[in-house]
């Protein structure tokens, strides 16, 4: 008997450089399901249609990226705790009662710190950007009891909204604000979510130094200038391919209830084949 396939897809603009397809292949081929992913480039005025064909199309869900994570989560009907402090969502799946969304990005930057032995309690933190990527990982190092939290971005407004919300949730951890420029405190731990790395060159001012932990939520083969940068000097770095494999991995899981079995081992082999498949080897 046939399997019946697996739809879903990314909802952004731009896509050029997404792997997220290339990734929902690797998922295929581990778990011996029929995946189809597939990357929908799409602006604000048509995002409402592009769900609802999507539904049609019998789409189990969808991510969200850049730059409708805060638009989409104001048409959630259930938004899952992380979702509803920061205002936005990057899974999306189609319930009995309308949309329910997960924030797996606060959830992957999560187990991504608790595994790589960063132990965010107590220490002070910058994150670059305002975003929703940005309020994933404030999100993230508020539940691991960071000490502080700064937002360090070009746009103040959101900043200041993401470091509000984020208060609220996480009332022993300081949320605060800062310009787009080197930090001026004591910092240990150092975030970039912007696109730079990415979709645009150069790196956040950020110095690093043996015993710092970067985390870069951008990602390109090779590795970006802020992870390069930082390993160079001796800190501790996750990138954003590890993050990316995570977060898709939740989302399939959100979706579906797949993978059945050790979610971590599976997500491992994942980013390893896509490592190989880049170029990058372990």
């Amino acid at each position: 008997m046939q399997k019946k396939q697996i739809r879903a897809g990314l909802l952004g603009l731009p896509l050029s450089r997404s792997l997220s397809p290339e990734i929902f292949r690797i998922f295929s081929r581990l778990s011996g399901e029929d995946i189809l992913y597939e990357p929908r480039e799409c602006g604000a005025a048509e995002l409402a249609s592009v769900i609802q064909a999507a539904k049609a199309e019998g789409w189990s869900g969808f991510n969200v990226t850049i730059p409708h994570k805060q638009a989409v989560f104001k048409m959630l009907n259930l938004p899952d705790p992380a979702s509803r402090d920061i205002r936005a969502v990057n899974a999306v799946r189609f319930g009995r009662k309308g949309l329910e969304g997960l924030n797996t990005d606060a959830a992957a930057i999560v187990c991504a710190l608790e595994e790589s032995g960063a132990k965010p309690a107590g220490k002070n933190s910058v994150i670059f950007g305002s975003g929703g990527a940005a309020g994933a990982a404030g999100w993230a190092l508020g539940r691991s009891r960071a000490a502080s939290v700064t937002f360090c971005a070009r746009n103040r407004a959101a900043s200041l909204e993401l470091a509000g919300n984020l208060a609220e949730a996480f009332p022993n951890t300081s949320f605060s604000t800062a310009p787009f420029s080197l930090p001026e405190s004591p910092t240990e731990i150092f975030v970039n979510a912007t696109p730079l790395g990415m979709y645009a060159p150069g790196k956040p001012p950020a110095e690093a130094k043996p015993g710092d932990f970067f985390l870069d939520l951008a990602y390109t083969p090779g590795g970006t200038d802020f992870v390069r940068a930082a390993a160079a000097a001796g800190a501790s770095t996750i990138d954003g391919l590890e993050i990316l494999v995570r977060q898709a991995v939740l989302s399939l899981k959100f979706w579906t209830g797949l993978p059945g079995g050790d979610i971590v081992e599976f997500s491992r082999e994942a980013l390893k084949l896509l490592r190989e498949k880049l170029g990058q080897g372990d």
